[in-house]
């Protein structure tokens, strides 16, 4: 399903204010338990189920355009399928030419050849990048204007070492999760699992030079594990991992998170039976919603997923037993295995479209972008009432380019 990475935004609470935040959520009642919830012997809180989340009133900003490439490639016409791909990409036969020479090239200039680049100014070109004498060394395979020499770089033996540094230094206290090492300015760009001033101390006592090459991405400043701190006593614990993600992997689970004497499982199938433990993201919170049901807050800040109904979640995720996070879960709640879910989804609001594909509907159907959402959200919820969930219902309703 297409759609970007959300902003993360820092949360205001105003401790003591009895007004609903601007993110749907709303502070803890200090005399009412919340909705669907009973208090266990242990003086913790159980809840079992919840209704799902319900869709929102307002639909998510407008689109500035609709991806005119991906409309294009999504055609039904397979001639209008291969023109916006030759327009990308260049035709077939300059394809071909482009990897044979990338071939030839790689193998006859091991130290000075970089890498090729595709440009597009207007028309589809390529860019072959040279340690040294650009011009010439190209000019002894091709005379094409359509490959253009370029200097600068690093050649594959460098890019190698380079990379083979700090991917072996990735290993070393989970501190680094993604390296990339771009071939043609020499920049390493690493995103980082801990903040900045964990990183530069760990990397001093390693010895690690961190020159000006290294381009670094740090994780925001981690967010109080509860919305409101009236939350706190209600639970034994909000575990949630120490160290930033890099890499979310997107294959999808689904299932119905449940808070059982204070501590947060999965709904286990069997009566009498316990579900695994559960472990979420580093930047969830738990907060109330407006109806006052419990809720995990993601770190764009507002409620995505209520405890007690059905979820899902991006994965696999991994559970390292020497995060202090997972060493707290243990002491509270005890053993057997536990799952991290991240950042947990109402299964119900993931199947919402993504704005783009209002915006294109709406355009295909002469509607505004508010007129288009309340029409497809009016559909879903029909479908619903048809015993349609999610996505399923979604797809009867509206898909990527109408």
């Amino acid at each position: 399903m297409p759609g970007h990475p959300p902003l993360l935004l820092t949360a205001i609470v105003l401790a003591g204010c009895a007004a609903p935040a601007l993110d749907g959520t709303a502070p803890a009642s200090m005399g009412a338990l919340p909705s669907g919830a009973r208090m266990s012997p242990g003086g913790y809180l159980t809840i079992l189920e919840a209704p799902a989340l319900p869709f929102p009133a307002e639909p998510p900003p407008e689109p500035q355009a609709v991806d005119d490439f991906a409309r294009r490639t999504s055609s039904r016409d397979p001639a209008v399928r291969a023109k916006a791909w030759e327009d990308a990409n260049g035709s077939p036969a300059f394809q071909t030419e482009l990897e044979r020479l990338r071939q030839v090239i790689a193998r006859e200039e091991p130290d000075n050849f970089v890498e090729v680049r595709l440009v597009r100014d207007p028309a589809v070109a390529a860019e072959f990048w040279f340690k040294r004498e650009a011009a010439q060394t190209l000019a002894r395979y091709t005379s094409d204007p359509r490959f253009r020499p370029r200097q600068g770089g690093l050649n594959q033996a460098e890019l190698a070492r380079l990379q083979a540094l700090w991917v072996g230094r990735s290993g070393e206290g989970a501190l680094i999760t993604t390296v990339g090492v771009d071939p043609f300015t020499g920049t390493v760009e690493m995103s980082i699992a801990v903040e900045e001033a964990e990183f530069r101390s760990a990397a001093a006592r390693r010895g690690w030079v961190l020159g000006p090459e290294l381009k670094l991405h740090f994780p925001k400043p981690r967010l109080a594990a509860f919305a409101d701190p009236a939350l706190e006593r209600y639970v034994r614990l909000f575990p949630r991992e120490s160290n930033a993600k890099g890499i979310q992997l997107l294959a999808g689970s689904t299932g119905r998170i449940v808070l059982e004497d204070g501590c947060f499982r999965l709904g286990s199938r069997a009566a009498g039976e316990q579900g695994p433990l559960v472990l979420f993201g580093r930047d969830t919170q738990l907060a109330l919603d407006r109806q006052n049901y419990l809720v995990v807050l993601g770190e764009e800040g507002a409620g995505r997923y209520r405890i007690g109904e059905i979820g899902s979640w991006p994965g696999p995720n991994g559970v390292e037993e020497t995060d202090p996070q997972v060493q707290a879960l243990r002491r509270q709640c005890g053993g057997g295995p536990i799952v991290n879910v991240a950042e947990p989804h109402s299964e119900r609001l993931f199947g919402l479209p993504d704005p783009a594909w209002v915006a294109d509907y709406a355009r295909a159907k002469s509607l505004t972008y508010r007129e288009a959402w309340g029409v497809v959200i009016e559909c879903m919820e029909r479908q619903e009432g048809r015993g349609r969930r999610s996505i399923e219902a979604r797809d009867r309703c509206i898909d990527q380019f109408n």
